[in-house]
This record gives structure tokens, C-alpha cells and sequence, in this order.
């Protein structure tokens, strides 16, 4: 049985590299996407019938990897919450509401490629053209959702550097300006696609070098 001081490395390796697990998250994300949507055309609804009915296995398999993409998302939110927690003290409202608004995106996240993947495994005798269509809207209607839950992620992450320093400024400003990109819902798409993928790798990079954070006596 391990004792304390062999266990202590070990826990403080595990911390060390959890939130590279934003990294990971990213690139499955790419790639689960570039396969999945990759295999989707929806200019009409007959092409987008055809592709849920022929395109079955690259549909389920990008869907597969961009889901276990988001479960390390989640790990990711777990280190940036520990890590804002520390910084803030007090009651961690703002800490508080950065990751309810990470988890919430997370959510639709998951829920994301769930249309295609449940089209992609009908049966195609029970598959249309106008509900492959509808269930191509729901999808979408995710995608919605996870625009705005990351807008609450990015805006109260960067109220809490700003007021404490415990990342960079430059990233606090960064955060501000993709959130309220975010909340514009005609440009909003551009910025979860591009922008915030960027923002979790540089995240991920300032949590994995930033090191210990002294916790704060409040807020």
C-alpha cells in the first residue's frame, strides 16, 4: 500500500498534466467533425436523405470521436474551475457561473451530433426527406445553445482574470471580446468553429505552465 509522500507525486503529476485534457478535446473535435460533417450534404433535403442512408458508418464514427471529445472538455472545465476557485475565493459566484455556463455547452455538446447519429441508424424505410431535414434542424438547435453557454463561460472566466490576475490580462481581454462575438448570433457560428477552439488550446497552455495558485481571502 502506497503511503502519503508516494501518493503526493502522483496526484500532483495528475494535476500537473489534467488540463492538457483541453488539447485532446480540440483535436478530437476536429477530427470527429471533419469525418462526420464531412459525410453530410444537406444543400436539399433528398441530398441529405441520401447521405444519412449511405454515409452510416462515417456519420457514427465522427459523431463517436467528437463525443468523446467533449468528455474530455469536461476535464478541462474541471482544472479551469480549480483554478479561477482558487483565485477568487469568497463565495465564487463568478467561478460558479464560468462553469455552469462550460458544462451547459458541454451538454449540447453531447447532444450536438445526436440527430445525425440517430438518422444515420433508422431504418431507411422510416427516413424521409422532410425528417431527415427536421432532424437536421435539431442539431442545430444545439449548436445554438452551446454558442450562448460559451458566451457565460468565456465573459465570467475573463471577469475573474481581470479582477485577479491569476491568468494573463491578455487573455482576459481575448475571453471578453469571443464572448460577446458569441452572443451575435449571425457571426456567433464563426466563433465557436474558430475562435473558441483556439481559446481552450491557449487556456490549456497557461493552466499547464501557470503552476500553483494562492487562494485569495475574498472576493
Amino acid at each position: 500500500m502506497a503511503t502519503m509522500a508516494e501518493a503526493r507525486p502522483r496526484v500532483v503529476a495528475w494535476e500537473r498534466f489534467a488540463p492538457l485534457a483541453g488539447v485532446v478535446s480540440v483535436v478530437l473535435w476536429v477530427i470527429g467533425s471533419l469525418i462526420e460533417q464531412g459525410a453530410i450534404k444537406d444543400k436539399t433535403p433528398e441530398t441529405l436523405l441520401s447521405s444519412y442512408t449511405q454515409k452510416e458508418g462515417r456519420i457514427l464514427v465522427g459523431g463517436l470521436i467528437w463525443l468523446i471529445g467533449t468528455l474530455f472538455f469536461f476535464w478541462f472545465l474541471g482544472s479551469l474551475r480549480a483554478t479561477l476557485a482558487a483565485a477568487e475565493g469568497g463565495v465564487l459566484r463568478l467561478t460558479t457561473i464560468a462553469f455552469a455556463g462550460g458544462v451547459s455547452a458541454a451538454v449540447c455538446g453531447l447532444l450536438f451530433p445526436g440527430a445525425d447519429m440517430g438518422a444515420a441508424i433508422t431504418d431507411d424505410k422510416d427516413l424521409s426527406a422532410p425528417t431527415a431535414e427536421a432532424l437536421r434542424v435539431v442539431g442545430n438547435a444545439f449548436f445554438i445553445g452551446a454558442e450562448i453557454a460559451l458566451a457565460v463561460l468565456l465573459i465570467a472566466t475573463a471577469l475573474v482574470v481581470l479582477r485577479t490576475r491569476v491568468l494573463p490580462v491578455w487573455i482576459g481581454w481575448i475571453s471578453v471580446i469571443v464572448g460577446i462575438v458569441l452572443i451575435v448570433l449571425p457571426v456567433g457560428w464563426a466563433a465557436v468553429i474558430f475562435a473558441f477552439p483556439i481559446w481552450v488550446l491557449l487556456v490549456t497552455y497557461l493552466l499547464w505552465s501557470g503552476g500553483q495558485v494562492v487562494p485569495r481571502s475574498g472576493v
